[in-house]
């Protein structure tokens, strides 16, 4: 009779083991049974996945055929710029006539060249001051727009007059701009 209290938690640690695995066995249970999906619907995710890349497909092919297009379009485009050996002074004639016509003065215009390797391109970086009225610099900035030869304009910049002595509505700018000539 004294190994009864012995006998009953052995007993009862081996419930609570059963209890525990039969615990543990129904949430595996519940777990596997909300993963599986029914054959219909893994054919309807199936289908949709293979529509998809049927469309990925046909969406590369349709640029790998338009590649040579796209390379063609290039080509005329570099052909279209003018040449470095007429370069300078058709982008410096074509500044001045725009100053002209929009009334501005353009007060400082350097060039500084820059070889594309991969291209039979050079890009020329103009820095220049223009001094006018609004309204010109306005004008100015759709003509560079509409011009036929090509401008980047990277930045406008207001400068300063610390004289004072300037006319009044008359601004003091500087321009950023990049073109691309073709090598001779």
């Amino acid at each position: 009779m004294r190994n009864f209290p012995l006998q009953k938690r052995i007993i009862l640690a081996l419930l609570g083991v059963l209890l525990a695995a039969d615990a543990a066995l129904g949430y595996f249970n519940l777990k596997m049974s909300g993963a599986q999906e029914t054959p219909q619907q893994e054919l309807a995710e199936k289908t949709t996945r293979l529509k998809l890349l049927k469309a990925d497909v046909q969406r590369a092919a349709a640029i790998k055929e338009n590649i040579p297009k796209v390379l063609k379009s290039f080509d005329e485009f570099e052909a279209s710029l003018p040449p470095a050996s007429k370069g300078y002074s058709a982008i410096s004639q074509e500044l001045n006539g725009f100053a002209r016509d929009t009334h501005l003065l353009i007060g400082d215009l350097k060039f500084a060249e820059r070889e594309l390797k991969d291209h039979d391109l050079d890009e020329v970086l103009i820095e220049a001051t223009v001094t006018g009225d609004y309204n010109g610099v306005v004008r100015l900035v759709n003509h560079l727009q509409r011009s036929k030869n090509v401008y980047i304009l990277d930045a406008l910049q207001l400068e300063s007059d610390v004289s004072g002595q300037g006319p009044a509505n008359v601004l003091k700018i500087s321009l950023h701009l990049r073109t691309y000539f073709r090598k001779a």
